[in-house]
């Protein structure tokens, strides 16, 4: 699954990096967590063009809430798949965590691409009104380099295909082949990102596990 990313860049390099207008600030956080209002980038129909927001992380429904839409079944589930064919949208990230499990204690790790370049997630958008949105990010089975850490990753959507993916016209195993071209690196950080409470830039930092409580305890 993914339930913790980071976004710090600013609205001028995200501006330049998708080569669209992102006019008002963006505030950085080193901790997103569902329920939050999160950086989503969609395709209005209407205006025939890219467009952005804040919308809120997490579908609510009577019956649940969805943070996450498995790439293996989006187009079946029927919660997901009417979106899946013309809800698209992308969530710009600098990283994420995934958390290793190794039967006793839970490991927070962060996630990058080695280039330190921009990441887009694959997610799906549901109308609550006719500026707000509901956020569902989708997930895959993890690339080889982090499939040690964690079996989960978010799935990523490279920039060359955008366009399509926001319209509707990639299709799951164009996205499949394409994750494994992703150099991701990872470390491991300080379970202070266990608390939503906690948000700076330290959080992304390589800490080393063993001196960790350490630090925790000043």
């Amino acid at each position: 699954m993914c339930g913790r990313f980071c976004l710090f860049s600013s609205s001028k390099a995200l501006s330049k990096d998708l080569g669209m207008l992102i006019d008002e600030p963006i505030t950085p956080s080193h901790n997103i967590s569902p329920g939050t209002n999160i950086l989503t980038i969609r395709y209005d129909l209407d205006l025939k063009k890219r467009c952005y927001g804040l919308y809120l992380w997490g579908l609510n429904t009577p019956q649940n809430s969805h943070i996450n839409a498995r790439i293996e079944t989006v187009d079946t589930a029927p919660r997901f798949r009417d979106a899946w064919i013309d809800r698209r949208c992308l969530i710009p990230a600098n990283g994420f965590y995934e958390w290793y499990k190794d039967g006793l204690t839970k490991q927070p790790y962060y996630i990058f691409q080695k280039n330190l370049s921009t990441l887009y997630f694959g997610a799906l958008y549901y109308p609550i009104s006719d500026d707000q949105f509901q956020i569902v990010l989708i997930t895959t089975q993890s690339t080889s380099c982090i499939r040690s850490i964690h079996d989960r990753m978010p799935l990523l959507i490279s920039k060359d295909k955008h366009e399509d993916w926001l319209k509707g016209k990639v299709n799951k195993e164009d996205v499949y082949q394409n994750q494994e071209t992703y150099e991701l690196q990872a470390h491991t950080v300080s379970k202070r990102i266990n608390s939503i409470i906690n948000n700076d830039a330290s959080l992304i930092n390589e800490i080393d596990p063993i001196n960790d409580g350490q630090l925790r305890l000043f």
